[in-house]
């Protein structure tokens, strides 16, 4: 670009000056007969004339490139006459200047407008060379269709509604509008439409940014508060309160920008910042379907030059010398070398990335798990960086600590209602599908609530095993070892709906359908639960911490919980009377030989159990045994006798699960 066209030029801005001044003195000459302005007039000729030449600035209009045809000269004109009648309307109004007349405002812009058009025909038909530059003309590009976003339009509505009435109720106490003011609130919806079309700020195309989105409503509303600003002054409707409208304009960009924030959190969640909550996600994250992670005891019984115990005794004194105890008693810390040992306290992901992948043997994070925003690719980037056998030290706030917290702090009326709204807020709207993205949103994540089954089958999902598990000052710390495969082939499950594998006829794996009664990640723990906890009377695991509470013992109790596996009866993958459904690892506890016998009849869902009512974990094998080599030998007559039994039991006697 020319030099001389690209630098502000005095010589428009004096002409700029000179033609405003002769329209200014016209329309005072034509409306009072004299060319001298009083003192009201010489303070209404200042205050135009610097928003006139703030408004030349701000579109460019004393700079040569703007005028760069005939047609978008007179297009800069109109916008500059348009922007300054809008800019002195809204400081008359803001102002309360209801004396200044509107004749000698608005007809100085149709004067000065129509002068400038004139001289601009004249020069440019005479000599366009000396100041029209030309350019190349480029072909009109089609027009876009508009795609209009019916849930914002509707939205922003109510909001406008909303704000008018919420800034008369500061100001008048009440929701109920004066009688003059439903008659402004109609041009209100006017002017909003008209602004709303304008800026395209409901226009589905331009809504890929929120910074971006924000700013259309923000010049919606600055639209709408110069129009109205011109309607006040030409219509004289300085009665009405102007602290009522352009509040009620304030208000709802306010409004706006909370709007889009959760549109954008609703609609615009990127498929890389989902959390891994799948066997074909963790494939792909892992980019492997199976890890060799058997250790090296040759390596590891070698000792290090430099052993890390010393160092991390120190280092947790000063932070927790509880939890150096914790990690002391639970691993040979005199195996690991400082090189392959790192401590941290982040709640980032860019702060492990950076670690070499297979490189460590100790990790420990002092950040609490709850404030993670993607735990399993919190978990699994954690696996990467360890060595097969390599030890994961890590805590959490679970549900059950934060609510002992809670009614330890507080008198228990108030500790009731402050642990339910935290329940809600923290643990349900995390896991609500729809409001856990607005959640996420604007939490990031943070101080979120979670169940000790759940930190503790995402740990196993992601391919750790529990080694040790400890509460101090309201945490759960946990150590974990890297000694398995992470879950390739089974997908938890995390709605009211659960899926649960389980052995069927011939052996085949069916999918059985069931509410839940137990907390996310709990089917991945059955081994541990089993390991330390064994089966309590009735065959069922002691101490189940997997069970969500009162409700899930409720709906076990009774049977509300198997109410979706008829539709694996309708399938024809179970019958009404059999032996149950088992997971691999309950099957397991079997042996061989029931085992076998098992996978030659169809599970069912009312076991020999009810039957029999027996106590312990062999006399269910027992009964199941005895049940199974009658059915054998005699299916239909083994049925009726059995059915009955149960019958009577549930019915008569009470018989429940436990």
């Amino acid at each position: 670009m020319n030099d001389k066209i690209d630098k502000f030029s005095f010589r428009l801005f004096l002409v700029d000056l000179f033609i405003y001044n002769i329209a200014f003195f016209v329309v005072n000459y034509l409306k009072r007969g004299t060319l001298v302005l009083s003192p009201m007039y010489m303070r209404a000729w200042f205050e135009l004339f610097v928003i006139w030449i703030i408004v030349g600035l701000l579109i460019k209009k004393y700079y040569l490139y703007s005028y760069k045809s005939y047609t978008s000269v007179i297009v800069l004109f109109l916008k500059s006459a348009l922007f300054t009648a809008y800019g002195v309307s809204f400081v008359v109004v803001i102002l309360g200047l209801s004396e200044y007349s509107r004749i000698q405002i608005y007809g100085t812009f149709v004067v000065l407008f129509s002068l400038k058009i004139v001289m601009l025909s004249i020069y440019y038909f005479k000599n366009s060379k000396k100041l029209i530059t030309k350019i190349a003309k480029t072909e009109a590009k089609p027009k876009e269709k508009i795609s209009l976003s019916g849930f914002l339009i509707l939205s922003d509505f109510i909001f406008l509604t909303l704000s008018f009435f919420a800034i008369n109720w500061y100001k008048r106490g009440s929701f109920v509008l004066p009688a003059e003011y439903d008659e402004i609130l109609l041009v209100i919806f006017g002017v909003w439409f008209v602004a709303s079309y304008i800026t395209k700020k409901f226009d589905k195309r331009y809504l890929g940014d929120y910074a971006y989105a924000v700013a259309s409503c923000a010049k919606a509303v600055v639209l709408m508060t110069v129009i109205m600003s011109v309607l006040f002054f030409a219509f004289r409707l300085f009665y009405y309160s102007r602290g009522h409208i352009f509040g009620s304009f304030l208000l709802l960009l306010v409004l706006e920008a909370l709007l889009y924030y959760l549109y954008f959190a609703f609609y615009t969640e990127k498929e890389s910042q989902k959390d891994i909550e799948s066997a074909d996600e963790l494939k792909a994250f892992l980019k492997q379907h199976r890890l060799d992670v058997d250790v090296d005891d040759e390596e590891a019984s070698r000792l290090p030059l430099n052993p890390v115990r010393e160092k991390l005794d120190n280092f947790l004194d000063f932070l927790n010398p509880w939890l150096f105890g914790f990690i002391d008693s639970s691993i040979t810390l005199l195996k690991i070398d400082r090189k392959n040992a790192a401590i941290l306290s982040t709640d980032t992901l860019i702060n492990i990335e950076t670690i070499d992948d297979n490189l460590l043997l100790l990790f420990i994070n002092l950040h609490k798990t709850n404030n993670i925003r993607f735990v399993n690719r919190y978990f699994l980037e954690i696996y990467k960086k360890l060595k097969s056998g390599g030890y994961f030290i890590g805590n959490v706030e679970t549900i059950a600590l934060h609510q002992k917290y809670i009614f330890e702090k507080y008198p228990k009326y108030i500790a009731e209602i402050i642990y339910f709204v935290n329940f809600l807020f923290r643990r349900v709207f995390p896991i609500l599908r729809g409001v856990n993205k607005a959640y996420f949103a604007i939490t990031k994540g943070r101080n979120r609530t979670i169940s000790r089954a759940e930190v503790l089958g995402r740990l196993y999902f992601c391919g750790f095993k529990i080694i040790a598990e400890q509460e101090n000052k309201g945490s759960l710390y946990f150590i974990a070892r890297k000694t398995k495969t992470p879950s390739l082939d089974q997908n938890p499950s995390y709605g009211p709906l659960i899926r649960l594998k389980r052995s069927g006829l011939n052996g085949k794996m069916i999918t059985i359908h069931k509410f839940r009664t137990m907390y996310p990640y709990s089917e991945y723990l059955q081994k541990y639960v089993y390991k330390y906890n064994k089966l309590k009377k009735g065959g069922k695991f002691r101490d189940d911490f997997r069970v969500v509470s009162s409700v899930g013992m409720f709906l076990r109790k009774t049977w509300l919980d198997e109410l979706p596996m008829f539709y694996n009866w309708i399938k024809g993958d179970v019958k009404i009377f059999g032996v149950r459904p088992l997971s691999m690892q309950y099957l397991s506890l079997y042996n061989k030989e029931l085992q076998e016998m098992r996978k030659k009849v169809k599970p069912g869902l009312i076991p020999p159990f009810y039957a029999d009512l027996p106590k312990t974990f062999d006399e269910i094998c027992e009964s199941e045994q005895n049940y199974l080599q009658a059915y054998l030998k005699h299916p239909l007559r083994t049925q009726w006798v059995y059915f009955w039994r149960s019958l009577y039991n549930i019915v008569i006697k009470g018989a429940r699960s436990q």
